[in-house]
């Protein structure tokens, strides 16, 4: 019974801190592998693609100011700004007063990898 009590704590800590920073390194490649592992083939939810692109973008901010990393940190917020974002500028080429360049085309790069993501807009 005591080894019981023990796995479900062990269980609910690791759910409860698993997004701590000090946890992130050794929580990421576990919730990635089970995301592309345990789901349904070929079925991925908002969520998880919405995560992906949040963590390409979080890399790509890295590299750049704070006003490039919450443009970036904005527009991957939802699958709506998602959508909007890759029309606005990566489509139709307008100005993104804090994107330009090299910031631009590499989140343009990122949102090029998921050609489908109309698919998982809420209706």
């Amino acid at each position: 019974m005591r080894n019981f009590l023990l796995l479900c704590l062990l269980i609910v800590s690791t759910l409860t801190f698993y997004d701590h920073p000090r946890m992130l390194p050794y929580s990421e490649p576990v919730l990635d592998w089970l995301a592309e592992h345990i789901s349904l083939p070929g079925a991925q939810s908002d969520s998880m693609v919405t995560r992906k692109i949040q963590k390409a973008f979080y890399a790509i901010g890295q590299d750049y100011g704070t006003g490039q990393q919450e443009a970036l940190a904005k527009a991957a917020q939802n699958i709506t700004n998602l959508l909007q974002f890759r029309r606005d500028y990566c489509q139709n080429g307008d100005f993104h007063p804090a994107l330009f360049g090299d910031a631009m085309t590499r989140a343009c790069d990122v949102l090029r990898q998921y050609p489908k993501l109309e698919e998982f807009r809420q209706q």
